[in-house]
């Protein structure tokens, strides 16, 4: 094993990859800046979610805790965090600002192919698609682009994952979000031609995920990669029929070898009429990383990054889908009549000043459950099956209306009304699931938003100076310190 070898993640890299990068990608120039790399752990980094934060807030937090950042190049609202800033027990993930969903906790490379589908977006409510959504770093990201308008359809294949995908959701306060359960190669039978952008971020061999998996390239072989690769030319071709005419498919993966990358796209070249849109503009440095298809192949050392490719492919205006999308599914929701809209309506404006039904929305309802939908649903639901579209926001029964924690993600913050301002302390004891006890409360009995620090984190049911907690006790932290 050469002593460059012995650089990269304690020798724990195949030689048989290292010889296959260096015949195919890596050159001996980068060769000894590429396996440093891979040796050094990721850096931390995160997306302020705009839906709910701005990026001076983000800043003047950081500022706060005396955290050290870096603005990522490509996503001005992420940023890496200098872990050396970071107090000894700090975890980004366990701060009440991502337990309120203000950021989400993302590799900076993975924040490149949403930039690079809608950064020049100028559709006010396009049809997206997230092919391999799980666990919603991406769809987060494209919801926050598109400021909760349009539709945003969070694909998963792997059932398992779907929780933790509706979690994210509802934590980063999206609702115009669809969840689906499909193998990604039958999508082009459902819905051929019907999304204005498609991001495939493919399954792959994971080969730029070395810096923090140090397992990743143990067992890499050849075999494995063209094995892979079969199955990305599958979905690469059923996401591009799905696609409008005129639309934009951005194809991605956290891997670096030529047969799951350019390879692939070149495979739906040959057999379509795609055409490449070249990356070279995307951010300032864009070129340190682009090579001569108008791909970004970024190498762990270019950017200090993990290593990912993106591809990004237009659509003709003229191409013709080869079919029409056929209805095959009945919605199970139906429409409110004009009473119990206006109840509805009613009770939450003069409940917390919210409006419930927002431009581009509707409110429909499954039993005694009240949803609220992207307009756009209808687009979709009819010619696939969605697991779960839009959020809960209610619960209605006779004598009482019930809001969800959904509805408290999603639209607490605008509310002017029935606010408990939490402590520390108490924010800790609501995260545990403890009910608390308040006496300086001025609210009116009933339902209340618990905010911490001007931001919400949940429902709650106030009688006297109890306050009943309404925190979903799957997201309860048990031992949650803050």
């Amino acid at each position: 094993m050469s002593d460059l070898l012995k650089l990269a993640s304690g020798g724990k890299i195949n030689p048989a990859y290292l010889a296959h990068a260096k015949q195919t990608f890596l050159s001996q120039a980068d060769e000894k800046a590429f396996l440093d790399a891979c040796g050094r752990g990721l850096r931390k980094s995160v997306r302020v979610n705009t839906l709910k934060y701005s990026v001076e807030e983000f800043r003047e937090l950081a500022a706060r805790h005396q955290w050290q950042l870096t603005a990522i190049p490509w996503c001005k609202e992420g940023f890496w965090v200098d872990e050396s800033s970071l107090s000894e027990n700090t975890a980004l993930g366990n701060t009440p600002e991502h337990v309120q969903g203000l950021f989400y906790i993302q590799e900076a490379s993975s924040m490149l192919p949403s930039v690079a589908l809608l950064g020049d977006n100028k559709l006010a409510a396009p049809l997206v698609l997230d092919m391999a959504a799980a666990p919603g770093s991406k769809t987060t990201q494209l919801a926050a682009m598109l400021n909760n308008q349009g539709l945003v359809v969070a694909n998963e294949l792997s059932a398992s994952r779907l929780k933790s995908l509706h979690n994210n959701l509802v934590r980063c306060g999206i609702f115009n979000a669809a969840m689906s359960h499909h193998d990604g190669r039958k999508f082009a039978d459902f819905v051929p031609g019907l999304f204005d952008y498609i991001l495939l971020d493919a399954p792959c061999g994971g080969e730029g995920t070395v810096r923090k998996d140090i397992h990743a390239l143990e067992n890499w072989s050849l075999a494995k990669v063209k094995e892979i690769g079969e199955l990305q030319k599958a979905l690469i071709l059923s996401a591009y029929q799905s696609l409008k005419p005129g639309g934009r498919l951005v194809y991605s993966t956290c891997t670096l070898s030529v047969e799951e990358n350019q390879a692939i796209v070149e495979f739906l070249r040959a057999n379509t009429d795609a055409k490449v849109i070249n990356l070279k503009h995307l951010f300032e440095g864009a070129e340190r990383s682009l090579i001569a298809e108008g791909y970004l192949h970024v190498l762990p050392h270019l950017y200090d990054s993990e290593g990912f490719f993106v591809a990004c492919i237009g659509k003709p205006a003229e191409s013709q889908p080869s079919e029409s999308p056929l209805a095959q599914f009945k919605s199970p929701f139906e429409k409110l009549t004009k009473k119990e809209k206006l109840r509805l309506r009613e009770y939450y404006q003069a409940q917390f000043g919210i409006d419930i039904e927002p431009d581009g929305f509707q409110l429909l309802k499954r039993q005694k459950e009240v949803w609220i939908f992207p307009q756009a649903i209808g687009e979709v639901n009819a010619y696939m099956k969605v697991n779960r579209a839009g959020m809960k926001i209610a619960e209605v029964y006779p004598n009482k209306i019930r809001s969800t924690h959904e509805f408290a993600y999603c639209f607490g913050q605008a509310a002017t009304d029935q606010i408990v301002e939490l402590t520390k302390p108490d924010f800790v004891e609501f995260v545990k699931g403890q009910s608390l006890h308040l006496d300086n409360c001025d609210c009116r009995d009933g339902e209340v938003l618990m905010f911490y620090q001007k931001k919400v984190i949940g429902i709650a049911q106030k009688q006297k100076n109890k306050i009943k907690n309404g925190y979903p006790r799957e997201l309860v932290k048990d031992n949650y310190q803050g």
